[in-house]
Order: structure tokens, then sequence, then C-alpha cells
């Protein structure tokens, strides 16, 4: 049993650092933050209005914390 529990957490634990990873890759300026540009190169048919939902701070750009909420709410999907 504690094999299976090890190998699923370390499947998980790949998933979320490839998904980081990427990430890392679509913030080409490297500022911390996504522009609307920026995340069609993962996210081609987002909108302008969608973008502006996941800015949940109204700061005008989407952070690492408010891309994670959007994938993990299953507003975007995971970038795998």
């Amino acid at each position: 049993m504690k094999t299976v529990v090890l190998f699923a957490v370390a499947a998980i634990g790949a998933a979320g650092f490839a998904g980081a990873a990427l990430a890392h890759e679509m913030d080409t300026d490297q500022d911390g933050l996504y522009s609307l540009t920026e995340l069609r190169t993962e996210y081609a048919d987002l909108s302008e209005a969608d973008y502006a939902a996941l800015d949940t701070n109204q700061d005008e750009a989407v952070d690492a914390e408010e891309l994670a909420a959007a994938i993990e709410a299953g507003i975007l999907p995971s970038m795998d």
C-alpha cells in the first residue's frame, strides 16, 4: 500500500513540476506575470474577457497564483 501511495504522490508532483516548467516558459519576459499574449501560447482561444476574469486581483496581469487557481478550478486545462 505504501508503494502505491508514494507512486501516486510522485506522479502528482511530477505533473505539477511539468506544469510549473511550462508556465515558466510562457513567461517570456521573465517578469513573473503572464500577459494575454504569453497565455495564448498555451491557451490559443483565450479571449480578453476570459483573461480579465483570470486576473482576480485586477492588476491587469495574471500571476502564478491566479494561473494555478484557474487550472485547479478547471477554468483552464492543465498544462501537461
